[in-house]
């Protein structure tokens, strides 16, 4: 799936993130990055030999970590919520490389009801080959709801709240 990159607009992301998928200041983590064209997201991603299964070809733990992480982010930007994933199926198509450089794409692919949604996401390696694919079902919690269930503390929601309102229009 060749992107054009620069007709992409940038998400932001929270200072100080943790989050193995996405935080920046996380020294072992995969720093996803996520950019979008207000239909699909998008992360250009590169792993480290340091999260190889056999030999330089990706642990499958890590593909199907970057695909819950597009497809919740794909949740709190496209929806303004929080993606909580209720299940997922992977699908592994071809190895992936270590080092190689991957485009992680993501979409509302259902709505089923204001709290559940079905997210899709894929993973591209260099030459642009469909590497590996999945499909989520995720709890689309309010602010309210999330900092109720305990899925994020009051604090740190208003740190977030921010990040929920980026899509324009929203």
């Amino acid at each position: 799936m060749p992107v054009n990159r620069t007709d992409l607009k940038p998400i932001v992301n929270l200072e100080g993130q943790t989050c193995f998928g996405c935080g920046t200041s996380n020294p072992v983590g995969l720093h996803m990055a996520f950019h979008t064209d207000n239909q699909r997201l998008y992360s250009f991603v590169s792993v480290p030999p340091a999260m190889a299964g056999w030999d330089r070809t990706v642990h499958g733990g890590i593909l199907s970590t970057i695909l819950d992480e597009i497809m919740g982010w794909s949740v709190i930007y496209l929806l303004g919520k929080i993606g909580v994933t209720k299940s997922m199926t992977v699908e592994f198509r071809k190895p992936v490389q270590v080092e190689d450089r991957l485009t992680a794409v993501g979409a509302i692919a259902e709505t089923i009801s204001d709290r559940q949604i079905t997210v899709s996401g894929e993973i591209y390696n260099g030459e642009q080959v469909l590497c590996a694919r999945a499909e989520g079902t995720f709890a689309a919690l309010s602010a309210q709801a999330a900092v109720r269930l305990g899925v994020m503390s009051a604090d740190y929601m208003k740190r977030f709240a921010p990040i929920l309102q980026q899509r324009e229009g929203a």
